[in-house]
């Protein structure tokens, strides 16, 4: 009987451990997310304007590129098309 509630009482207490060690590392979690943000170096103003540009710039040529392979390749698929019908 006796080494029955010995196991209960330590039973007890690993469970409430746990949730003794949970709240210290959301907070040691937490911690160390601050820590990690303040690491970030934040471009300025004029590197994000650059880098916006060059985004924008770079999607046109692109779209136009796409548009002027579009265009090249429903006209071949005409003039076969045309060619056999």
């Amino acid at each position: 009987m006796e080494e029955n509630k010995n196991t209960n009482q330590t039973n007890e207490t690993k469970q409430a451990k746990p949730k003794q060690a949970k709240n210290n590392s959301d907070r040691d979690g937490f911690a160390e997310y601050k820590a990690e943000f303040k690491k970030i170096i934040w471009p300025s103003r004029p590197e994000i304007a650059k880098k916006t540009f060059t985004v924008i710039v770079t999607s046109l040529i692109v779209g136009v590129i796409i548009f002027c392979m579009d265009t090249a390749f429903s006209a071949g698929y005409s003039a076969i098309i045309g060619l056999l019908g």
